[in-house]
């Protein structure tokens, strides 16, 4: 790959925009690495936006591990579980948009892309029990995205030059959870839960001098992944309208497989010349403990929730060498730039009066995984959503959320938004 990176550099006449554009993707240039750019890229945790699971949930800020009673507790607190009465099955949709605002020497492109995905699908099933609850959820959650698009362009007195990136890709898990009611005020549950997921990266650029004096690069970056990890969780309710929640999630080590191709074309003075590489590559990258606490208080009408997740990002670890950087050296980054962090989630929900139905807003802070804020900014969210009951049996939540965040890889300043809509449509038997 860095004799790639030298036939590039050798054939580019702008080399301080080539070198941009290389860090953006990922290249390490002898002697001068952008680890930032780097860790970002390799690192899937840091990528894209994990948003979570359920309606209700997204609506609520992410503010929800002292509530969880339906097939969304498998993602935020499976002791929730153990509140579920009935058969449920669930379904939820969402459609995504990212909008991407770049800024490189005085130039400006807004870039929009769309996507439609599956964010929950499954069952939970109470077992009958002379006391207390005993209850069990299977169930599929894509909970993480990393969709995005941009094009990229610079023009000046000898060269134009633009560049397009799309990356569609997603994480999800499928979970197997239980939860049981030790007492009236103490309930327990656990989910195994297998992650998988994917991410196709495609970059398109090209320099163009003249006629007949251009070069064009192309990079495709094709990813799998799979993993295996626990969650177990605690719900409190000391008092009849105060719910405490706690979670602990075990670490996820990720097998990631990855598929890299380029391609280069040149035309110097009308003379053709063309180059190509492609390697797969199998690494690991692990996600250490993460911690959970919430609380949900409920007063006449209206429910307030608060939740604080506790993320240590610098344990995360490569077991062994992944594509750009020696294992060693991608842990000693990771220690050095990446620190503790805490994410928090506030929630209000109203009962509406004379109507079996409720008004949900939230917000959500999330703090960025590097020391400092100059490569990913923290992530804002704001929420709000609206349930309903249609009949006994059948309930309509909606949730609909703006993302905002700021990047700033290889030179490129970026703002980035997600506007997120997702409707769940449980049954319960």
């Amino acid at each position: 790959m860095k004799n790639t990176n030298d036939f590039l550099l050798h054939l580019a006449g702008g080399l301080s925009l080539l070198l941009a554009v290389l860090s953006l993707s990922c290249f390490a240039q002898t002697g001068n690495y952008e680890y930032d750019g780097l860790l970002y890229n390799e690192v899937v945790f840091l990528r894209g936006m994990e948003s979570g699971s359920g309606a209700r949930a997204l609506a609520l800020g992410g503010a929800y591990r002292a509530l969880s009673d339906d097939l969304s507790g498998l993602y935020w607190n499976p002791a929730g579980l153990a509140s579920v009465r009935r058969i449920e099955i669930a379904l939820g949709i969402s459609q995504a948009w990212t909008t991407d605002e770049t800024r490189l020497g005085g130039f400006e492109v807004s870039n929009r892309l769309g996507r439609t995905r599956l964010n929950e699908l499954g069952l939970v099933f109470p077992v009958p029990a002379y006391r207390g609850s005993l209850v069990f959820a299977l169930g599929y959650q894509q909970v993480h995205g990393f969709d995005a698009f941009g094009t990229f362009q610079i023009q000046s007195a000898d060269s134009t030059y633009q560049a397009d990136e799309l990356e569609s890709g997603r994480l999800g898990l499928w979970s197997l959870g239980g939860a049981v009611d030790l007492s009236e005020m103490v309930s327990v549950g656990l989910a195994i839960r297998w992650w998988t997921g994917l991410d196709d990266y495609s970059w398109d650029e090209t320099t163009e001098f003249d006629a007949s004096t251009w070069n064009r690069f192309q990079q495709t970056i094709d990813e799998d992944y799979s993993g295996f990890n626990l969650l177990t969780g605690i719900l409190l309710k000391p008092l009849g309208n105060v719910r405490l929640g706690a979670t602990l999630e075990t670490p996820l080590k990720l097998s990631v497989d990855q598929s890299y191709s380029d391609q280069i074309e040149t035309l110097d003075g009308g003379v053709y010349g063309s180059d190509s590489f492609s390697e797969n590559y199998g690494y690991h990258v692990s996600r250490p403990f993460r911690f959970g606490l919430g609380g949900a208080w409920l007063i006449h009408r209206v429910g307030i929730s608060a939740d604080v997740a506790l993320n240590d990002w610098s344990q995360i670890y490569f077991s062994d060498n992944p594509p750009y950087l020696e294992q060693d050296e991608a842990n000693q980054e990771i220690v050095r730039r990446l620190a503790s962090k805490a994410d928090y989630h506030l929630g209000l929900e109203y009962w509406l009066p004379f109507l079996e139905a409720r008004l949900q807003a939230g917000y959500a802070y999330l703090s960025t995984p590097f020391d400092d804020n100059n490569t990913l900014g923290n992530k804002q969210v704001f929420s709000g959503g609206f349930g309903i009951l249609l009949d006994p049996s059948l309930h309509l939540q909606t949730s609909a959320s703006l993302s905002q965040w700021d990047r700033s890889i290889g030179g490129w300043d970026e703002d980035l938004k997600l506007t997120h809509l997702l409707v769940t449509l449980s049954y319960r038997f």
